[in-house]
Protein backbone atom coordinates (compact mmCIF):
# COMPACT_ATOMS: atom_id res chain seq x y z
CA UNK A 1 0.00 0.00 0.00
CA UNK A 2 2.68 2.38 0.58
CA UNK A 3 4.31 1.62 -2.68
CA UNK A 4 1.39 2.34 -3.82
CA UNK A 5 0.84 5.68 -2.32
CA UNK A 6 4.26 6.98 -3.16
CA UNK A 7 4.37 6.13 -6.46
CA UNK A 8 1.06 7.48 -7.68
CA UNK A 9 -0.04 10.13 -5.53
CA UNK A 10 3.22 11.18 -3.04
CA UNK A 11 6.46 10.43 -5.05
CA UNK A 12 8.27 12.73 -2.71
CA UNK A 13 7.21 11.25 0.58
CA UNK A 14 9.46 8.61 2.30
CA UNK A 15 8.28 5.43 2.23
CA UNK A 16 8.56 5.01 5.85
CA UNK A 17 6.78 7.45 6.98
CA UNK A 18 3.56 6.37 4.51
CA UNK A 19 3.84 2.78 6.71
CA UNK A 20 4.21 4.45 9.91
CA UNK A 21 0.85 6.49 9.18
CA UNK A 22 -1.05 3.10 7.27
CA UNK A 23 0.31 1.06 10.83
CA UNK A 24 -1.24 3.57 13.06
CA UNK A 25 -4.25 3.18 11.99
CA UNK A 26 -4.16 -0.59 11.66
CA UNK A 27 -2.96 -1.03 15.37
CA UNK A 28 -5.21 1.71 16.40
CA UNK A 29 -7.99 -0.93 14.60
CA UNK A 30 -6.99 -4.56 16.64
CA UNK A 31 -7.12 -2.41 20.03
CA UNK A 32 -10.40 -1.55 19.42
CA UNK A 33 -11.38 -5.25 18.75
CA UNK A 34 -12.23 -7.73 15.95
CA UNK A 35 -16.30 -7.09 16.80
CA UNK A 36 -15.99 -3.22 16.23
CA UNK A 37 -13.80 -4.17 13.11
CA UNK A 38 -16.25 -6.51 11.64
CA UNK A 39 -19.16 -4.14 12.09
CA UNK A 40 -17.60 -1.45 10.55
CA UNK A 41 -17.35 -3.59 7.39
CA UNK A 42 -20.97 -4.84 7.43
CA UNK A 43 -21.16 -0.79 6.33
CA UNK A 44 -19.34 -0.89 3.77
CA UNK A 45 -19.67 -3.89 2.03
CA UNK A 46 -22.31 -3.17 0.14
CA UNK A 47 -21.20 0.74 -1.51
CA UNK A 48 -18.33 -1.26 -2.05
CA UNK A 49 -19.41 -3.88 -3.71
CA UNK A 50 -22.16 -1.35 -5.80
CA UNK A 51 -18.91 0.88 -6.49
CA UNK A 52 -16.76 -2.29 -7.93
CA UNK A 53 -19.90 -3.49 -10.28
CA UNK A 54 -20.53 -0.15 -11.81
CA UNK A 55 -16.56 0.11 -12.94
CA UNK A 56 -16.80 -3.41 -14.30
CA UNK A 57 -19.96 -2.78 -16.60
CA UNK A 58 -18.14 0.85 -17.60
CA UNK A 59 -14.88 -0.55 -18.67
CA UNK A 60 -16.51 -3.20 -20.47
CA UNK A 61 -16.92 -1.48 -23.78
CA UNK A 62 -13.21 -0.79 -23.82
CA UNK A 63 -12.33 -4.49 -23.72
CA UNK A 64 -10.74 -5.65 -26.44
CA UNK A 65 -10.47 -9.71 -27.19
CA UNK A 66 -7.29 -9.90 -29.28
CA UNK A 67 -5.41 -9.01 -26.32
CA UNK A 68 -5.73 -12.59 -25.04
CA UNK A 69 -3.90 -13.84 -28.75
CA UNK A 70 -2.10 -15.72 -28.90
CA UNK A 71 -2.99 -17.78 -26.79
CA UNK A 72 -0.22 -20.49 -24.97
CA UNK A 73 2.02 -18.61 -26.76
CA UNK A 74 4.74 -19.26 -24.38
CA UNK A 75 3.57 -23.10 -23.45
CA UNK A 76 1.09 -23.75 -20.48
CA UNK A 77 3.96 -23.73 -17.74
CA UNK A 78 3.15 -20.02 -17.06
CA UNK A 79 -0.04 -19.71 -17.27
CA UNK A 80 -0.47 -22.59 -14.56
CA UNK A 81 2.27 -20.74 -12.57
CA UNK A 82 0.26 -17.82 -12.32
CA UNK A 83 -3.40 -19.43 -11.92
CA UNK A 84 -1.49 -21.29 -8.72
CA UNK A 85 -0.66 -17.53 -7.39
CA UNK A 86 -4.13 -16.11 -7.63
CA UNK A 87 -5.67 -18.74 -6.49
CA UNK A 88 -3.42 -19.29 -3.17
CA UNK A 89 -4.45 -15.46 -2.52
CA UNK A 90 -8.11 -16.12 -2.17
CA UNK A 91 -8.22 -19.99 -0.77
CA UNK A 92 -4.35 -20.22 1.32
CA UNK A 93 -4.79 -16.82 3.01
CA UNK A 94 -8.59 -17.31 4.31
CA UNK A 95 -6.67 -19.69 6.99
CA UNK A 96 -6.48 -16.71 9.19
CA UNK A 97 -10.13 -16.82 9.52
CA UNK A 98 -9.63 -20.20 11.90
CA UNK A 99 -8.42 -18.13 14.37
CA UNK A 100 -12.27 -16.46 14.35
CA UNK A 101 -14.48 -19.89 13.38
CA UNK A 102 -15.64 -21.28 15.59
CA UNK A 103 -14.53 -19.33 18.84
CA UNK A 104 -15.67 -15.64 17.97
CA UNK A 105 -19.14 -16.93 15.67
CA UNK A 106 -22.49 -17.42 17.49
CA UNK A 107 -23.80 -19.74 14.76
CA UNK A 108 -20.99 -21.66 14.09
CA UNK A 109 -23.63 -22.97 10.40
CA UNK A 110 -24.01 -19.81 9.27
CA UNK A 111 -20.57 -18.61 9.62
CA UNK A 112 -18.96 -21.50 7.78
CA UNK A 113 -21.51 -20.80 4.58
CA UNK A 114 -20.75 -17.11 4.54
CA UNK A 115 -16.81 -18.12 5.02
CA UNK A 116 -17.47 -20.32 1.79
CA UNK A 117 -19.51 -17.95 -0.05
CA UNK A 118 -17.46 -14.46 0.70
CA UNK A 119 -14.30 -16.95 -0.30
CA UNK A 120 -16.20 -17.82 -3.56
CA UNK A 121 -17.14 -13.58 -4.04
CA UNK A 122 -13.49 -12.68 -3.75
CA UNK A 123 -12.35 -15.37 -6.09
CA UNK A 124 -14.73 -14.55 -8.54
CA UNK A 125 -14.21 -10.40 -8.25
CA UNK A 126 -10.50 -11.24 -8.67
CA UNK A 127 -10.64 -13.51 -11.67
CA UNK A 128 -12.64 -10.89 -13.46
CA UNK A 129 -10.47 -7.98 -12.42
CA UNK A 130 -7.41 -9.81 -14.22
CA UNK A 131 -9.32 -11.06 -16.92
CA UNK A 132 -10.75 -6.94 -17.51
CA UNK A 133 -7.28 -5.56 -17.00
CA UNK A 134 -5.93 -7.71 -20.27
CA UNK A 135 -8.67 -7.14 -22.40
CA UNK A 136 -8.21 -3.58 -21.79
CA UNK A 137 -4.51 -2.95 -21.30
CA UNK A 138 -3.10 -6.14 -22.99
CA UNK A 139 -1.07 -8.42 -21.27
CA UNK A 140 2.49 -6.35 -21.64
CA UNK A 141 1.09 -3.11 -20.46
CA UNK A 142 -0.75 -5.49 -17.31
CA UNK A 143 2.67 -6.72 -16.32
CA UNK A 144 4.46 -3.87 -16.19
CA UNK A 145 2.12 -2.09 -14.37
CA UNK A 146 2.13 -2.36 -10.44
CA UNK A 147 -1.57 -1.29 -10.52
CA UNK A 148 -3.38 -2.46 -13.65
CA UNK A 149 -6.77 -1.77 -12.35
CA UNK A 150 -5.83 1.88 -11.25
CA UNK A 151 -4.37 2.69 -15.12
CA UNK A 152 -7.46 0.92 -16.40
CA UNK A 153 -9.58 3.02 -14.15
CA UNK A 154 -8.29 6.00 -16.27
CA UNK A 155 -9.98 4.76 -19.72
CA UNK A 156 -13.86 4.48 -18.54
CA UNK A 157 -15.61 7.49 -20.60
CA UNK A 158 -19.26 6.76 -20.44
CA UNK A 159 -20.90 9.44 -22.48
CA UNK A 160 -18.01 12.24 -21.55
CA UNK A 161 -19.74 12.30 -18.39
CA UNK A 162 -18.94 9.71 -16.30
CA UNK A 163 -14.75 9.40 -16.43
CA UNK A 164 -11.77 9.59 -14.19
CA UNK A 165 -12.85 7.57 -11.59
CA UNK A 166 -9.25 6.14 -10.88
CA UNK A 167 -9.57 7.66 -7.43
CA UNK A 168 -12.52 5.82 -6.44
CA UNK A 169 -10.78 2.39 -7.16
CA UNK A 170 -7.68 3.90 -5.81
CA UNK A 171 -9.38 4.27 -2.47
CA UNK A 172 -11.49 0.73 -2.79
CA UNK A 173 -8.36 -0.99 -3.44
CA UNK A 174 -6.67 0.67 -0.29
CA UNK A 175 -9.46 -0.11 1.92
CA UNK A 176 -9.66 -3.98 1.08
CA UNK A 177 -6.15 -3.86 1.47
CA UNK A 178 -6.19 -2.47 4.45
CA UNK A 179 -8.91 -5.05 6.00
CA UNK A 180 -6.40 -8.09 4.97
CA UNK A 181 -4.41 -5.66 6.73
CA UNK A 182 -5.74 -5.90 10.08
CA UNK A 183 -6.71 -9.80 9.64
CA UNK A 184 -3.53 -10.77 9.18
CA UNK A 185 -2.06 -8.31 12.13
CA UNK A 186 -5.15 -9.48 14.19
CA UNK A 187 -4.19 -13.00 14.08
CA UNK A 188 -0.63 -12.33 15.01
CA UNK A 189 -0.91 -10.50 17.73
CA UNK A 190 -3.36 -13.00 19.17
CA UNK A 191 -1.13 -16.15 18.52
CA UNK A 192 1.64 -14.05 20.08
CA UNK A 193 -0.39 -13.72 23.41
CA UNK A 194 -1.65 -17.05 23.35
CA UNK A 195 2.22 -18.31 23.31
CA UNK A 196 2.77 -16.48 26.31
CA UNK A 197 -0.50 -17.85 27.57
CA UNK A 198 -1.53 -13.79 28.02
CA UNK A 199 -5.60 -13.08 27.85
CA UNK A 200 -5.12 -9.64 26.96
CA UNK A 201 -3.70 -9.39 23.47
CA UNK A 202 -3.85 -5.41 23.72
CA UNK A 203 -0.59 -4.14 25.33
CA UNK A 204 1.41 -6.35 22.66
CA UNK A 205 -0.23 -4.26 19.45
CA UNK A 206 2.08 -1.09 19.86
CA UNK A 207 5.59 -3.03 19.57
CA UNK A 208 4.26 -5.30 17.20
CA UNK A 209 2.84 -2.89 14.75
CA UNK A 210 6.82 -0.78 15.26
CA UNK A 211 8.20 -4.18 14.05
CA UNK A 212 5.64 -4.77 11.36
CA UNK A 213 6.78 -1.42 10.19
CA UNK A 214 10.47 -2.41 9.62
CA UNK A 215 9.61 -5.83 8.02
CA UNK A 216 7.74 -3.77 5.53
CA UNK A 217 10.59 -2.35 4.73
CA UNK A 218 13.19 -5.03 4.64
CA UNK A 219 10.57 -7.43 2.49
CA UNK A 220 9.01 -4.62 0.01
CA UNK A 221 11.86 -1.63 -0.10
CA UNK A 222 10.99 -0.95 -4.12
CA UNK A 223 8.49 -1.88 -6.25
CA UNK A 224 10.71 -4.57 -7.78
CA UNK A 225 11.22 -6.19 -4.43
CA UNK A 226 7.28 -6.63 -4.27
CA UNK A 227 7.49 -8.10 -7.83
CA UNK A 228 9.85 -10.40 -6.73
CA UNK A 229 8.56 -11.51 -3.80
CA UNK A 230 4.88 -12.21 -5.01
CA UNK A 231 6.77 -14.40 -8.17
CA UNK A 232 9.23 -16.13 -6.36
CA UNK A 233 8.25 -16.44 -3.00
CA UNK A 234 5.04 -15.74 -1.99
CA UNK A 235 3.29 -18.95 -3.11
CA UNK A 236 5.42 -21.31 -0.92
CA UNK A 237 5.04 -18.95 1.87
CA UNK A 238 1.47 -18.93 1.68
CA UNK A 239 1.57 -22.53 1.28
CA UNK A 240 3.25 -23.59 4.36
CA UNK A 241 0.82 -21.63 6.24
CA UNK A 242 -2.27 -21.67 4.42
CA UNK A 243 -2.06 -25.76 2.87
CA UNK A 244 0.77 -28.33 4.97
CA UNK A 245 0.54 -26.41 8.66
CA UNK A 246 -3.72 -26.79 8.39
CA UNK A 247 -3.27 -30.22 6.87
CA UNK A 248 -0.81 -31.54 9.75
CA UNK A 249 -3.12 -30.10 11.91
CA UNK A 250 -6.22 -32.23 10.71
CA UNK A 251 -4.03 -35.01 10.63
CA UNK A 252 -3.07 -34.77 13.66
CA UNK A 253 -6.68 -34.95 14.82
CA UNK A 254 -7.37 -37.64 12.99
CA UNK A 255 -5.06 -39.92 14.05
CA UNK A 256 -6.06 -38.65 18.29
CA UNK A 257 -9.62 -39.82 17.78
CA UNK A 258 -8.42 -43.32 16.71
CA UNK A 259 -6.51 -43.57 19.16
CA UNK A 260 -8.84 -42.22 21.61
CA UNK A 261 -11.40 -45.40 20.03
CA UNK A 262 -9.58 -47.66 20.28
CA UNK A 263 -8.26 -47.04 23.64
CA UNK A 264 -12.22 -46.60 24.66
CA UNK A 265 -12.98 -49.78 23.22
CA UNK A 266 -9.90 -51.83 25.03
CA UNK A 267 -11.45 -50.41 28.05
Amino acid sequence: MGNFIETFWMPDTPLVALNILLAAVVTFTVRLGIETFTRTLEIFFIPVLILLTIFLVSIIPQANIQNIQPVFENGAKPIIRATLFYVSVFTLSPVMFLMIFPSKVNESKKGGKAFYIGTLIGGIILILFIMLDILVLGPDTTSRNIAPSYTMAKKINVGNFLMRIEAIIATIWIFTTYTRTVMYFYVSVVVFSNIFNIKDYRPFTTALGMIMVFYSLIVFPTVPSSGEFNKNIWLFYAATYGLIMPLLLFITAKFKNIIKKNHGSQQ
